[in-house]
């Protein structure tokens, strides 16, 4: 027999069939999924909110997880010829499709199908938009349930089938203190990752319910009767069930479905840069290799796909494929004032152009500093406080009172450079104790660091703000002796009245600064290695050893064969496992496996989480709150690289 066509591919293939086939061939082909810590870490989470549901529904028969599908099947036949029943993964087949019902309730001759998502759930606003049309953030959740109900449906004739999405309610907070930390993550000698209760099930005390079980049989019925969206392809619009036998015949016959490029393939998981290419094949390339005939030097020119914010819809109405094609005109911009204006603050055309044309090389590959820069820089107010958040925002919440995914904040760095251009490596804080509250601490931790003075506090990004604002909400419903000043702490840094709110130093970038070795991103991540590499003052001064408080004797400027600086972040020191006695598995401490490191915030957030637990051995907690420490602290050093190379190019650009 050939492979299934599970509910996972089924989903996978949703927005292009020619998906399926890389998605089935993992050992040819990379994903830009695979080992993406952000994506565990919302996987471990969904895997936490899947065991909570169980408790919802008790009284159920868990299916182990086996590789022989017959297992799981022949368990749940048997099951089902109870009366009544609950089953916790039951595993249902008709033909060639199978599916893994996360909970499936048989009452008589109706079987009531329970998908479980760790989506937030709006009762108000529900799966549909103001115009009537079912919201596209929906589409994915129905379509899964909608496949395991057509399944149902063939494989049980006799049946009702109804199907359910449990969702969180984002409008219900948690009653009970300590609600996630009663679901751990752990994983068996193969890798598997499954769920492990902390305390007995009889100990489990789980408050009012935070998930919501919604009906959704008139959206699969839509779905059925193919109207909920345009099909995406020809496939799709035989209907449904035509839909499924075709791609089963995919699987059959090992070939790709006719390739249809479009704006889809921007946000394809199959495509993946050169650099990140592990000895294995892109799809994403592939595929326009077959749709438009290019040769292997056309997939290495500059991809309309790489333009920031790329207009790519409109570019593809008019067969424009390459950077190289955008001009001036197309774009609507001036090309000859530029570089010439104070800043790129009409839209967003005006520094797409900037990229295309210096990553297209009509224009010399030189950094642009504009003007209005430096006149902003004159209004900043010393010292300068570089701020940077870690923080989590779970689907369980961790203490009582929290709604679903508020962030809840658990650390920061704080790097302060003075009028004279000394840096200080001013404050950190990570709350390290576990089942703590951390963010009233984390605020007065964080006053403390900045109320001594008026200087201007910069953040990257958004993130830092919106944390702000969702402690300032926490206090608002707290009865916090302090929360008054507290507020008005967080009003002088979120409130755009305020003399002194947060400055966003990306927004500096987009509107001032651009380097051919950033290509289309303004991460820090991304902004960080370019400057560097631009910048003979920073490598200068980063080829000399960096001490900060938890940072020490590190060398942050290194060059590889091509002469472009290597990320810091790939150089940042590893946890200190050599001062452990026994091995430690980096892996599940939240560490990266190659590095040592915690190299991002997907990590950190996973890396916290699981410190939460009371069984953690003291090294692995010592050494995890090391590596945090030191990932919050580059995050600070880097905001301040980025001001120092500005600074150095003023007096050149004067």
């Amino acid at each position: 027999m050939g492979k299934y066509l599970t509910k996972s591919l089924f989903t996978h293939a949703l927005e292009c069939p020619s998906k399926l086939y890389y998605k089935t061939h993992p050992e040819t082909y990379q994903s830009s999924e695979d080992d993406n810590e952000f994506l565990m870490a919302l996987a471990e989470g969904g895997m936490q909110v899947g065991e909570l549901a169980k408790h919802y529904y008790p009284g159920g028969t868990d299916i182990p997880y086996s590789k022989d599908k017959q297992t799981t099947l022949s368990t749940t036949s048997t099951l089902l010829e109870q009366v009544e029943v609950i089953i916790y993964e039951a595993a249902i087949n008709f033909g060639r499709t199978y599916a893994l019902v996360d909970i499936l309730k048989k009452e008589g001759n109706t079987l009531h199908l329970i998908e479980v998502k760790s989506k937030s759930w709006d009762a108000h606003e529900g799966f549909y938009t103001k115009k009537g049309a079912i919201d596209k953030q929906w589409h994915k959740y129905l379509y899964d349930v909608a496949f395991q109900t057509w399944v149902a449906q063939k494989a049980f004739p006799g049946y009702h089938i109804k199907p359910y999405l449990m969702l969180i309610d984002k409008n219900k907070s948690s009653t009970v203190d300590g609600l996630h930390q009663y679901f751990k993550v752990v994983k068996d000698e193969n890798g598997r990752s499954s769920i492990e209760l902390s305390v007995a099930p009889e100990e489990l005390e789980l408050g009012n319910p935070i998930l919501t079980t919604v009906d959704c049989e008139t959206e699969v019925s839509m779905i059925f009767e193919g109207t909920i969206r345009e099909p995406r392809s020809a496939l799709e619009a035989q209907g449904f069930e035509q839909w499924v036998l075709g791609l089963i015949d995919l699987l059959d016959q090992e070939v790709t479905y006719p390739i249809e490029i479009g704006e889809k393939c921007k946000r394809c998981e199959h495509r993946v840069s050169v650099e990140k290419l592990e000895d294995k094949t892109c799809g994403f390339n592939e595929c326009w290799k077959k749709a438009l005939r290019w040769s292997e030097s056309d997939l290495g020119k500059p991809h309309i796909f790489d333009i920031w914010f790329s207009p790519s819809k409109k570019l593809l109405r008019d067969n424009i494929y390459f950077m190289e094609e955008v001009t001036p005109t197309w774009l609507a911009v001036n090309e000859t004032s530029l570089y010439q204006q104070p800043a790129w603050d009409h839209g967003r055309s005006e520094r797409q152009l900037a990229q295309v044309m210096k990553m297209t090389g009509r224009h010399d590959a030189s950094e642009v500093i504009l003007p209005g820069l430096y006149a902003e820089m004159d209004t900043w107010t010393y010292p300068l406080h570089f701020i940077d958040f870690e923080g989590i925002a779970p689907a369980i919440s961790f203490h009582k009172g929290m709604y679903p995914y508020k962030k809840t904040p658990f650390q920061f760095s704080v790097h302060d450079v003075a009028a004279d251009g000394t840096v200080t490596h001013a404050a950190e804080w990570v709350e390290i104790e576990p089942g703590v509250f951390p963010c009233f601490t984390f605020i007065r931790e964080l006053k403390k660091v900045l109320e001594n003075d008026e200087g201007s506090v910069f953040m990257y990004h958004h993130y830092e703000r919106t944390t702000l604002n969702d402690v300032k909400a926490m206090l608002q419903r707290s009865s916090e002796q302090d929360k008054v000043e507290l507020i008005d702490f967080i009003d002088s840094l979120v409130d755009d009245e305020s003399p002194r709110r947060l400055i966003d130093q990306q927004k500096l970038v987009l509107h001032y600064y651009y380097s051919v070795h950033m290509k289309g991103s303004n991460s820090i991540k991304q902004v960080l290695p370019a400057v560097l590499t631009e910048s003979e003052y920073l490598q200068q001064v980063y080829s000399q050893p960096y001490s900060g408080l938890s940072i020490k004797d590190s060398i942050f400027y290194k060059a590889d064969e091509d002469g472009k600086a290597i990320n810091p972040y790939k150089l940042l020191a590893g946890v200190g496992l050599d001062d452990i006695p026994d091995p430690l598995d980096i892996e599940d401490a939240g560490m990266e496996d190659n590095e040592g490191t915690i190299a991002d915030g997907g990590t950190a957030m996973m890396a916290w989480a699981r410190m939460q637990f009371e069984d953690i051995p003291e090294a692995k907690k010592a050494a995890t709150f090391k590596g945090l420490l030191r990932y919050c602290e580059l995050d600070t050093l880097a905001m301040v690289m980025i001001y120092q190379h500005w600074e150095s190019m003023r007096g050149r650009n004067a």
